[in-house]
């Protein structure tokens, strides 16, 4: 992986919204072409951060340790080990794009590839948050205006996601990938489908930041409604197998706001 820190205009291009950039491509006269587009003297500025990966599994792994982009340029002819000969049935690409989209949905996906009529009916198949495609060499002029819509997107994104203190650091966590916060030990666990994270916020505090998608079902619980597969008896099952108690003291409360929620979805 390679990391490019670039000047930090974009405050002052999109009134303090910072975007980072991912790139990854098994050729790296592909990566190399790019970040010169960022790079000083380049085409594209306003942008904070560019990581470049040859290897998927390496931008996986910065993924699930929290260092996430908001936009990402993805091969689509992707070979999972360079060492490999592509094939035309190779689209390893597209199966990394959907599988990060899946836990990340604001992640806004550009595809790059030689030809996109090749890979139509396997881009349909696994849908993302596709902002447009790049046929290479990567045109820095359409690459630009993509950058633009993404960040009118992130604009009107920002307020789905917080900042929160975890350990020493701080972590920036999309709403709709937080599962639901727990109050244990006097700290609050965030779990998500990637594992769980702590922080010294009460919870309490944490609930005035987490959006109308979250309920406060027990004094030790708030979840996010949209993991919620039902609710039986006095607690919710989630979508991945965890059950979260609802107390008898806020049971009707947490009752109204979960079928309120579910008849403003359906809608």
């Amino acid at each position: 992986m390679y990391n490019l820190q670039l000047e930090n205009t974009y405050e002052k291009d999109v009134r303090g919204y910072k975007m980072r950039i991912a790139v990854c491509d098994d050729q790296v006269e592909v990566l190399l072409a790019v970040e010169r587009m960022f790079s000083g003297g380049g085409v594209i500025t306003g942008i904070e951060n560019v990581d470049t990966y040859q290897d998927i599994r390496k931008l996986k792994e910065e993924f699930r340790e929290g260092n996430r982009s908001d936009v990402l340029l993805m091969d689509i002819c992707h070979v999972f080990n360079p060492a490999l000969p592509k094939t035309k049935e190779r689209q390893e690409g597209i199966d990394c794009a959907y599988e990060l989209n899946q836990k990340y949905p604001d992640l806004q996906i550009i595809y790059m590839t030689e030809d996109t009529k090749k890979y139509s009916q396997h881009i349909f198949l696994k849908p993302v948050n596709l902002l447009g495609y790049l046929t290479k060499p990567v045109n820095p002029v359409i690459l630009k205006k993509l950058l633009e819509i993404a960040k009118e997107k992130q604009k009107r994104n920002e307020e789905k996601r917080v900042t929160i203190m975890c350990r020493n650091h701080k972590q920036i966590f999309y709403l709709d990938e937080i599962l639901y916060l727990e109050s244990r030990a006097h700290r609050t666990m965030i779990h998500t489908y990637e594992g769980e994270d702590v922080c010294h916020d009460k919870i309490s505090d944490l609930e005035q930041r987490m959006g109308e998608t979250f309920v406060r079902c027990h004094q030790s619980f708030l979840v996010n409604m949209r993991y919620i597969r039902r609710i039986e008896n006095e607690s919710f099952k989630l979508e991945n197998g965890e059950e979260i108690s609802i107390s008898k003291r806020r049971y009707v409360e947490t009752k109204e706001r979960y079928f309120a929620y579910l008849n403003k979805i359906e809608k």
